[in-house]
């Protein structure tokens, strides 16, 4: 079932001759995956595809993977413009103190007082500088709060009590 997977990025173009294709990654640690595994393919319009995954390896910077039945650039090819989600089960536990960025949704906002700021962190929107978080309010569904992922901001994360404290809350709207 999609609804519990990760969405850890999306194919881009065959890379090679023996069929890897690039992640373009919303979640870098798949490379240290045990492998194989068995994943989730999803297309706008299109029926689901359920692969399994062989390789995933950093070449340049860039993650490329290998995908069983998929030998050819040709093969993968197909597979270009696709969403991949793993299961969350598959990710080893956080170190202490670490976290996977996907284990942050669905944590409250509050100040550093302990204050609840009726805030639910719905998601995490990329951008070239740092991650944007994305709360939701609870007493609006179309009021969204965006907040910079930067130390200024955001201070302790919680993840045992599902919480994450957001700083400065007066210089929000300057940024």
């Amino acid at each position: 079932m999609t609804d519990d997977r990760i969405l850890v990025g999306k194919l881009g173009k065959p890379f090679g001759l023996k069929g890897l294709v690039r992640l373009v990654a919303q979640d870098s640690s798949v490379p240290s995956l045990q492998l194989p595994l068995s994943v989730k393919l999803k297309f706008r319009g299109k029926p689901d595809m359920d692969l399994v995954l062989l390789e995933a390896k950093v070449h340049s910077g860039k993650i490329h993977l290998l995908f069983q039945g998929y030998s050819t650039p040709e093969d993968s090819a197909k597979l270009t413009g696709g969403d991949l989600f793993v299961d969350p089960s598959h990710f080893p536990p956080s170190k202490e103190g670490e976290f996977y960025l996907f284990e942050l949704k669905g944590l409250k906002g509050i100040r550093e007082n302990g204050e609840d700021l009726g805030w639910t962190l719905v998601d995490l929107m990329e951008n070239p500088a740092h991650p944007i978080l994305v709360f939701q309010a609870q007493e609006s569904d179309q009021e969204e709060i965006l907040i910079p992922f930067l130390e200024i901001y955001v201070g302790e994360i919680r993840l045992s009590e599902k919480r994450i404290v957001l700083r400065n809350p007066e210089v929000w709207n300057e940024v």
